[in-house]
């Protein structure tokens, strides 16, 4: 296809739209993990920025997941797939059961001081819990 005639398409609405699971055996193999698979059925069925907003990601990060290139954290991405599509929950030791996207999201929110739960909180994933990614700088025995 020539690139004109990409480029009337793609103005008059008539572009191709990504198949993100052949995407996905094409960066994976031919069976790519379980949460790869969920990711681009979910951006198949919706699309790719529906999936990014929910998962709090660019539509770029989400793409190299499911090609395969993304150099960042895998764990935390498919951490926020399996809370997100797939149903994972962990045990919180504030909040209980909850989803794991929401444990991964929860990790990452400053302490304001706007409530008890949200110091309860900010301490529970800097001291030791199971699920949390947070890191502790050396020296200081606070985490980043």
């Amino acid at each position: 296809m020539t690139s004109s005639l990409s480029a009337s398409l793609a103005r008059a609405g008539g572009a191709r739209k990504t198949d993100f699971a052949a995407n996905a055996r094409k960066g994976w193999g031919e069976t790519p993990p379980d949460w790869i698979v969920q990711l681009a059925e979910e951006c198949d069925r919706a699309s790719a920025s529906e999936v990014a907003r929910r998962l709090d990601y660019s539509v770029a990060v989400i793409s190299g997941v499911v090609l395969g290139t993304y150099k960042g954290d895998l764990r935390r991405v498919e951490g926020k797939v399996r809370g997100a599509y797939m149903g994972a929950v962990v045990d919180c030791p504030v909040l209980d059961e909850i989803e794991r996207d929401r444990c991964i999201a929860e990790q990452g929110f400053k302490h304001l001081g706007s409530s008890a739960v949200r110091a309860k909180l900010y301490r529970a994933c800097r001291s030791g819990c199971p699920h949390s990614h947070v890191r502790k700088e050396p020296g200081d025995g606070q985490a980043v």
